[in-house]
């Protein structure tokens, strides 16, 4: 199937409204044969609410619960508001257990309750045990469809019952091995059973030393491990230790792709949005940035503060007003750059808490430098500008002091953050720079007072 680019996404949405318009459906119906499912769910979120069920009526079922899958929460409630029940139930079937229970976890509880009640019984069972785990974490995520092998079997008996599995089965790259309690107890790659001696056991040629999550961790923690060490999938036991599924590398994707959005809405500020930006009202994008907006209005209002506690030295020499905007832009992007950094650092477990004092020390032995840097730029400019000497001075130790302090609380308060329970993104972007605006205009100005002599 073809994928689609932005360009001719926009193409295709328009060649599909010129052939819903003409009332022919068969052209139609031929033309999304050819389309990746990806790239059809793309396509519903650009076409209007009354287009969606229509073009998803002309999809054949394979298709049909792969767009289904890949479709924004909105667009997954007005498909199933308007398709029968019957066909979004065979939908639910025909695809992994962990997709459906995530596209069940969007509806009212009443609405997909009724669409477990058509399924059939096997399936909708693995569903309702997978939603009876907690939201983001790694239970919600697993697929139960796993082919798994008995430790004391030949390879030539598992490669008979590999004939018989699933086809469904999402993953076969890597086998796991259970004993007799249905404990994990090694992995066989696929490749190494093919090519080793039918007559060996399973027990003789599989990896002992598991890595595995528990069904309670925490979906963030899940991607860290796969991320780490380069698996396609990452099994997950019970609290007994038993083997009850596996989460595979395309769930993994989604999980670091919603992360990184969730993310990049705090550090602007805001609080993450459930759905897609479109897919949120306008009442709940202002809810959600309403709260951190009142928070920065607030710590604003400390520089205000500092610069009327001064107003006697800017009153005596006005100049120093010149250079406030590269105070507070400089000591902010300095606070940002390194927020930024170890926020990263924190949520990918390149660093720790118990790293702070090593983490303190070389971001104040860059900031250092990076200070030497912006505190000769400062006094140049000063002096390029035709300003005495003592302002230059000034000008240029509160760059050089600026910088180092605004590194060493941009490497302290993620750390901190993430100690006592707090998402580090929260206090980064907008909520740093506006701490170190005030806390540098005192710099700024106190170091004034000394120099100058005001």
């Amino acid at each position: 199937m073809a994928t689609q680019t932005d360009t001719s996404l926009e193409s295709l949405r328009q060649r599909v409204e010129i052939l819903l318009k003409s009332g022919d459906q068969a052209p139609l119906r031929k033309l999304l044969e050819t389309i990746h499912p990806a790239d059809i769910a793309d396509l519903l979120e650009q076409l209007d609410d009354e287009h969606r069920v229509p073009i998803f009526n002309l999809l054949q079922e394979d298709s049909a619960a792969d767009v289904l899958d890949e479709t924004s929460d909105e667009v997954t409630r007005d498909i199933i508001e308007g398709v029968p029940d019957e066909r979004i139930a065979d939908l639910l079937e025909a695809m992994p257990m962990d997709d459906a229970a995530e596209i069940l976890s969007v509806l009212e509880e009443e609405r997909a309750e009724d669409l477990l009640d058509l399924m059939e019984p096997e399936e909708a069972a693995e569903v309702e045990v997978l939603l009876s785990y907690p939201e983001d974490t790694a239970g919600r995520l697993m697929t139960t469809e796993v082919v798994h092998l008995n430790e004391h079997w030949t390879i030539e008996r598992t490669l008979e019952y590999l004939r018989t599995v699933d086809p469904e089965v999402e993953t076969l790259t890597y086998l796991y091995v259970i004993n007799g309690g249905r404990q994990l107890v090694g992995v066989v790659p696929l490749r190494k059973l093919v090519t080793s001696p039918t007559n060996l056991r399973i027990s003789e040629i599989m990896e002992g030393g598991i890595i595995s999550v528990a069904v309670d961790t925490d979906q963030e923690e899940v991607a860290r491990l796969v991320s780490q060490y380069d698996f396609t999938a990452i099994p997950v036991v019970d609290g007994f230790k038993r083997f009850v599924g596996v989460i595979t590398h395309d769930d993994v994707v989604d999980i670091l792709q919603d992360e990184f959005t969730e993310d990049a809405q705090k550090f602007g500020g805001s609080l993450p949005l459930e759905e897609s930006y479109l897919s949120s009202s306008i009442f709940t994008v202002f809810r959600k940035r309403v709260g951190w907006l009142m928070v920065l209005f607030i710590t604003q209002t400390l520089t205000g503060t500092v610069m009327r506690f001064f107003e006697s030295e800017l009153q005596a020499v006005v100049a120093l007003t010149f250079f406030i905007p590269l105070m507070i832009g400089t000591g902010g992007n300095a606070g940002s750059q390194t927020t930024s950094t170890i926020t990263r650092a924190l949520g990918i477990g390149d660093v720790h808490f118990s790293d702070l004092g090593r983490l303190l020390w070389h971001e104040l032995g860059t900031g250092l430098l990076l200070g030497l840097v912006m505190g000769t730029l400062g006094y140049i400019r000063a002096i390029t500008w035709g300003h005495a000497v003592p302002l230059a001075l000034t000008v240029g130790f509160s760059l050089f002091v600026l910088v180092i302090w605004a590194n060493g609380i941009g490497a302290l308060l993620p750390s901190l953050a993430a100690k006592v329970g707090i998402d580090p993104a929260v206090i980064s972007g907008p909520v740093m720079s506006t701490l170190v605006d005030a806390t540098g205009l005192l710099i700024y100005f106190s170091l004034a007072a000394l120099i100058i002599g005001l």
